[in-house]
């Protein structure tokens, strides 16, 4: 097995990702670049990104196996996870136990713009289960 090597990421030099599945689409306009995952760069045991939720949108209410966390970099917005709603804003961290059922919704007049992370080694291993 080969050694990782250090990996540096331009977020600004990577296309923003949307959901693949048109009805998913049009019900979460949620978008995201993977900055850190096995599939793209040389790295282990981690995926991180960065991901963006415009005014009044959501990221619908899902689950999956892998725990996750979020770091607010701007906007507001509201996180449920496991039926208790809570009101975040820039600086604010959550941890997202594994299988716990969350989702998130912008409320601020800008973009909700968040870093996220999970403990794997691709972002593609990762299922999603939606809730609603």
């Amino acid at each position: 097995m080969n050694t990782p090597q250090p990996v540096i990421v331009d977020q600004a030099a990577l296309d923003w990702e949307g959901w693949h599945d048109a009805d998913l689409a049009a019900k979460s306009n949620v978008r995201w670049k993977l900055l850190i995952a096995g599939e793209r760069t040389d790295s282990v045991g981690l995926v991180t990104g960065i991901a963006e939720i415009p005014p009044g949108e959501q990221l619908l209410l899902h689950h999956h196996e892998p725990e996750e966390t979020y770091y607010i970099l701007s906007g507001r917005g509201q996180i449920e996870i496991d039926g208790r709603t809570t009101t975040v804003g820039p600086g604010y961290a959550l941890y997202i136990p594994p299988n716990a059922q969350h989702g998130f919704r912008c409320t601020s007049p800008k973009p909700l713009i968040f870093v996220f992370s999970f403990p794997q080694d691709r972002f593609d291993q990762i299922i999603y289960h939606f809730d609603r």
